[in-house]
């Protein structure tokens, strides 16, 4: 059985009493035709008695009294026998059924209960392998995928422990993927997908057609990402210049593009903003305009603002102005604008591309860091050896 330490108790009455209580009050719903008393296994019993688990939020006010009720039920059930009474219980209790959002909600109270079951089986990999699936898509429901623990160390953890196999893995992936969409966190979610194509190698990249383009889309609609190279170094990626020309060219106009490079595209492919990327216009507009400023700021640290405004195709010095505190509050630059002398000066700003090149100015830069922290702590040792000689 599940390791009922890690699981509330709820009922203090006989098994047996309680799952004909449950199958009693089941039996008020029209539609329900449970034996009042079932099968004697409680295994067998469970399962029927889940499988009609799908009625109780269009009717009952008890919905988390009788979830409650039966997850006690479960975790009493012997190792051998309760996977498919957990199996019955995850496809009725399961998003198409249990709605709404926040804790308060249908699916909020489905959160609980799988949440409390998943902690029940630590000892039975494959059913808490299960029920984890199924808890990511009634979090996802409830829009509560941030109160699970799902970052990519923790899931990386469980699939060592539970040997999962590279399948199952991609399809947890892509699940927390899609809660975390639902979320509104696209930055967390587009280090998932990306977690999600390192599981692909050469041999299998070719099948990974609709994972790499989800992973694609995902990154370059996140409007706190703004380097892609790394994904045109996977293999899955790398498949989409043979099975998906056009996104591939997306993906490389995001990596290295100009705004007039990006208009030029999309008056050339005026569906696929809407169709391929699924995002508003006025979105990618405003990030292809950070990246080609990013751009800009690498060839110069003062910029003029009328070429500014021409390259991003800005007209007006409020709105350019605008811009330029959104792009510094995203940390896409660092700069200040210098009014009498009408430029952008920059002190910093995040690369497009991290390369050889990028890494050789990263060891020359901590080199003098290093360097300066020495002559630092020099100086200091200098100081305090005159102030004890006084």
């Amino acid at each position: 059985m599940a390791d009922t330490r890690e699981l509330p108790v709820f009922a203090y009455i006989d098994d047996v009493k309680q799952l004909q209580e449950l199958r009693q009050y089941l039996n008020k719903h029209e539609s329900v035709k449970l034996d009042p008393t079932g099968p004697a296994e409680t295994a067998k019993n469970l399962v029927e008695i889940c499988s009609t688990l799908h009625v109780l939020p269009s009717w009952s006010q008890d919905v988390d009294l009788v979830l409650n009720s039966i997850s006690s039920l479960i975790v009493v059930v012997p190792g051998e026998k309760c996977e498919p009474v957990v199996e019955e219980f995850i496809k009725n209790v399961s998003p198409k059924f249990y709605k709404g959002t926040g804790w308060g909600s249908h699916a909020g109270i489905a959160v609980r209960v799988l949440s409390n079951l998943y902690k029940g089986y630590s000892n039975f990999h494959t059913v808490q392998e299960k029920i984890l699936m199924a808890l990511v898509d009634m979090c996802a429901e409830a829009r509560l995928i941030g109160e699970l623990e799902c970052n990519l160390e923790t899931l990386n953890d469980r699939f060592n422990t539970w040997e999962t196999p590279v399948e199952g893995q991609r399809e947890i992936l892509r699940a927390v993927h899609r809660a975390l969409l639902a979320d509104q966190r696209a930055d967390q979610a587009a280090k998932v997908m990306t977690a999600l194509l390192g599981t692909y190698t050469e041999k299998d990249a070719a099948t990974a057609r609709d994972d790499a383009m989800e992973c694609v889309r995902t990154a370059v609609v996140d409007p706190k990402s703004f380097s892609f190279d790394h994904l045109e170094r996977l293999s899955a990626v790398k498949a989409l210049k043979t099975s998906d020309p056009l996104m591939f060219n997306a993906l490389e106009l995001f990596i290295s593009g100009t705004l007039k490079d990006y208009q030029a595209f999309v008056a050339k492919n005026p569906k696929f903003v809407s169709e391929y990327l699924k995002v508003d216009e006025a979105i990618l507009l405003k990030k292809i305009r950070l990246l080609t400023l990013m751009s800009l700021a690498e060839e110069k640290n003062e910029i003029k603002l009328d070429e500014l405004a021409k390259q991003l195709d800005i007209h007006g010095d409020e709105t350019l102005e605008e811009f330029v505190i959104d792009a510094i509050q995203v940390n896409a630059i660092s700069g200040k604008i210098n009014e009498m002398a009408n430029t952008l000066v920059v002190s910093s700003y995040q690369h497009r591309r991290f390369g050889t090149e990028q890494w050789v100015l990263l060891e020359k830069r901590l080199k003098v860091l290093i360097a300066n922290l020495k002559q630092t702590h020099n100086n200091v040792h200098d100081v305090n050896q005159r102030i004890e000689a006084l």
